[in-house]
């Protein structure tokens, strides 16, 4: 358990506390009167602390020693008992004796010449039984000093003040703690939290753990927010990647979308997987723009030391957002392998719209599960809202990705395959590898960074235990007095957190890459609407910002094939056959023969400018 590992990093650190104590004793001076001091009422715990309330009465004060300076020494002290409750069963009567030792119980007496104020010890039957409950306790509570902690009573030389009984020494009778801890059955234990850590209590219903808290049990502390996996600075570094990437892929995606889906006046199927892979991860930026349109630390730590659930509006909205677009690009770009592997090989694809309708609602169904079971949340330590239950989480989102994996990497490695033979076939001929080289490049990153994701999630589970584990030495070292800036604990490597997020915002600066910086993205653009509009054209000719003539014969991009080309094909082939691939509509693949296929699917648009060629060029 975490909380017995911090026990036995205390030992050092008591001894501050111990110091202050022996101070305050020999301040106190066994025998001796000081004439000036006084019973005083305590003046009671700090605003936003309870310590000795309930465990004292009237409390022996001196000339010049302030209440105050106790309290800081008894809130050091409580701020390390609260982390031995489990070394310690009765901490609570640990506390009492705290109290009196430091806050001396105190009683006046009328002598002959003056009343005088005494301060009470504790008896040594109860400093026996402080530290028989708690052994860690014996290097504070040194019950063989008589003086500290008498049989019965301590003697005071009152002399002076005309007692003559018992040679002038008066007899002032020991506090017995015992007595008074079992008078105050419902009194609790005092918990102190060090900064960061803040004390809440888990019992009251409005700080349930479902609702944000990670408390450090069996204590009340509970964690900042966000995680102390890295300093405020580096947190920092991630808010402002995650800020500047998010918005550019935001960015890219919309031009995607406009340049594939709304401006192409004859849009192919792999156009559609561009479009809605495009869509999807808009979804996952937009999470993020209004991320930090709100703030990340008031949207992912809505309150001090709670990170935000999926009760919290805003949470659950960019949590839905975020799952709803990864869930649905990752099935996309599984289409896209597959398409691209279908043309390649020849293979008639089913219905489109099925896989519109397939990817659509398996993504839904897989936003309502964790939505039912309240799964959405932002963690302890993140980025984002997302699905923080394990099995909830590998069971909607990380085995439907390794599933898309297996099968992407598959489609990918036949892709391979197929292309090398028919490279093999047209001898030194490379036009079929520069026509499919970007589509290929564009599943094998994308899938790349999802594989990426997927190994870095499982291994961060692997090391979770570990970073639990670490949370002992955090918390010595904020009892020694460190900070935020350098006390953290173990958490994931910080490069591999930073581009861990990275990649799931790169998707979108990367299809623009690829495919929105291509010739058929240029060309669907000069043929636009927009662009021909009157009042445009016009201008963009004037100033010769679009060069209207640079335009390829197929609109699309496609490959323009004439016979002169198809004559010299044959020439250079082994077989003395043209060898020509057009991966939308035709594959030519079969040892120097040309074999035309008119449509790989019948409801596919192959016509002039339909921009159907799955490679960015195309």
């Amino acid at each position: 358990m975490i909380i017995k590992k911090i026990i036995f990093l205390f030992f050092i650190s008591f001894l501050i506390v111990n110091n202050n104590i022996e101070k305050v004793q020999s301040a106190n001076g066994y025998g001796l009167i000081n004439p000036n001091a006084t019973c005083s009422p305590y003046i009671g715990d700090p605003i936003d602390l309870r310590i000795c309330n309930g465990k004292l009465d009237n409390i022996y004060t001196e000339s010049g020693i302030s209440q105050k300076v106790s309290l800081l020494t008894l809130e050091a002290a409580f701020t390390k008992l609260t982390f031995l409750q489990t070394q310690c069963p009765n901490i609570n009567f640990s506390q009492f004796g705290f109290c009196n030792l430091l806050l001396s119980p105190c009683e006046t007496v009328q002598l002959p010449a003056r009343n005088i104020s005494f301060p009470k010890r504790i008896c040594k039957s109860t400093c026996t039984a402080i530290v028989k409950e708690c052994n860690i306790l014996s290097t504070y509570f040194n019950c063989t000093n008589d003086n500290a902690f008498p049989d019965l009573y301590n003697l005071y030389n009152a002399s002076a003040y005309g007692f003559t009984t018992n040679n002038g020494f008066y007899p002032i009778q020991c506090e017995n703690v015992t007595d008074l801890f079992i008078k105050t059955p419902n009194s609790q234990i005092s918990e102190v939290c060090p900064p960061p850590l803040l004390l809440r209590n888990s019992s009251d219903p409005r700080y349930p753990a479902e609702k944000g808290y990670t408390y450090l049990t069996p204590t009340n502390c509970v964690l900042p927010c966000p995680a102390p996996y890295y300093t405020e600075k580096k947190w920092n570094q991630m808010f402002t990647m995650s800020k500047i990437v998010s918005t550019i892929s935001f960015v890219c995606c919309i031009y995607n979308i406009c340049t594939f889906g709304l401006l192409n006046k004859s849009v192919s199927k792999y156009n559609y997987c561009i479009v809605f892979f495009s869509a999807s991860v808009a979804l996952i930026n937009l999470m993020d723009i209004v991320t930090y349109a709100i703030g990340y630390e008031k949207l992912l730590c809505p309150e001090p030391g709670r990170f935000a659930v999926q009760d919290d509006v805003a949470c659950g909205v960019t949590g839905s957002l975020f799952h709803f677009g990864v869930t649905n690009g990752v099935l996309w770009w599984a289409t896209m392998a597959i398409y691209l592997l279908s043309v390649v090989k020849r293979i008639k694809m089913i219905d489109f719209r099925i896989f519109v309708l397939f990817n659509t609602v398996v993504s839904l169904i897989m936003l309502i599960i964790p939505l039912s079971g309240k799964a959405i949340m932002a963690g302890t330590g993140s980025l984002a809202c997302w699905i923080r239950k394990t099995w909830y989480v590998n069971g909607v989102f990380w085995i439907p990705l390794g599933l898309c994996l297996f099968i992407g990497a598959g489609c990918i490695i036949l892709v391979i395959f197929q292309i090398y033979k028919i490279s093999k076939n047209v001898s030194k001929d490379r036009k079929i590898l520069k026509l499919q080289i970007k589509p290929f490049l564009c599943v094998t990153l994308v899938g790349g960074s999802f594989f990426y994701l997927f190994v870095f999630n499982f291994d961060n589970e692997r090391h979770m235990d570990e970073y639990k584990a670490s949370i002992p030495g955090y918390v010595q070292c904020l009892l020694a007095g460190g900070n935020q800036e350098t006390c953290v604990s173990e958490g994931p490597n910080f490069a591999a957190y930073f581009m861990f997020y990275f990649f799931i915002r790169l998707f979108g600066i990367l299809f623009f890459c690829i495919y929105g910086t291509s010739e058929n993205a240029r060309n669907i653009w000069i043929h636009s609407t927009l662009l021909n509009h009157p009042a445009i054209k016009p201008f963009l000719l004037k100033y010769n910002i679009v060069n209207y003539n640079s335009v390829t014969v197929f609109g699309s991009g496609m490959a323009a094939t004439n016979s002169k080309s198809m004559t010299s094909g044959k020439n250079k082939t082994n077989s003395g056959k043209a060898i020509e691939l057009e991966i939308n509509d035709s594959v030519t693949a079969s040892k120097g023969h040309t074999i035309s296929v008119s449509k790989v699917d019948e409801n596919d648009d192959s016509k002039s400018g339909s921009g159907m060629d799955t490679s960015s060029d195309s």
